[in-house]
């Protein structure tokens, strides 16, 4: 089995819907998925994030021999249907939309409405963090983030951090990347430590779903992680919830 989801755990619900795996893939998938990882058609790509940040999406990981086979397997199954209804199930109550078009971002008609994306993603190795906390975009229905640090990165720190929000978030700080203002930020709840086939999902239920990442310490390497997310398209008209960005 491809996917990260195959373990069947159970979802928190506090301070949001999350869950959290580690050893999400069986070890020798995790192994030969690090070993052909596609570090150089990412930092082929125009890098985002004032150029800190290398993503290679789905539309291009599904071409024809851009990435090793098992990558491709591996980006097909999790911008599918079948592993959107993996998620649906283990949100239930939280994610409705089983009756969906869905399909990959940029590989999809113009009358689908949820694209899902699966992307390699590789960070500098930064001292500080480019992600303080803040909530995704309201149209985003579930992301989730593997781990996948190389084997003699010695740095500490870009850990994913879960926050409980003060109150309810009606506003966002939009030049900042939907950050969260200080009156509103509460406590780091959980921590999530950026570890090898670590595997972190949450429900974007909610305006209160505030993460963050944790400063890297002594970092050479590069961060390396794969992204999944499922969103409603623009034309859907649809969102999770509303929220007032500021600009």
């Amino acid at each position: 089995m491809l996917s990260v989801l195959q373990s069947k755990p159970k979802p928190q619900l506090e301070p949001y819907p999350h869950v959290i795996i580690n050893n999400a893939l069986p070890e020798k998938l995790y192994d030969q998925l690090e070993k052909e990882w596609p570090t150089e058609q990412l930092l082929a790509t125009t890098p985002y994030d004032d150029g800190i940040c290398y993503r290679l999406k789905a539309d291009e990981m599904l071409k024809p021999n851009i990435v090793s086979n098992i990558w491709q397997e591996f980006t097909e199954y999790h911008t599918s249907k079948d592993f959107y209804f993996e998620v649906c199930n283990l949100f239930e109550g939280f994610i409705k939309d089983k009756d969906a078009t869905l399909g990959p971002r940029g590989w999809t008609s113009k009358d689908t409405t949820v694209w899902t994306d699966c992307q390699t993603v590789m960070h500098e190795p930064i001292t500080h963090t480019s992600r303080t906390p803040h909530i995704d975009n309201p149209r985003e229905m579930y992301a989730g983030l593997l781990y996948m640090p190389y084997k003699n990165d010695s740095a500490t720190g870009g850990d994913f951090q879960i926050y409980k929000a003060k109150k309810n978030i009606t506003k966002v700080d939009m030049i900042k990347g939907r950050h969260i203002y200080e009156e509103d930020l509460g406590n780091v709840e959980i921590t999530v430590p950026y570890k090898k086939n670590t595997f972190v999902m949450f429900a974007n239920t909610t305006p209160n779903a505030i993460h963050g990442v944790t400063p890297r310490i002594n970092a050479s390497m590069h961060r390396r992680s794969v992204n999944i997310i499922a969103e409603y398209s623009r034309r859907s008209n649809k969102s999770m919830y509303k929220i007032t960005e500021i600009k």
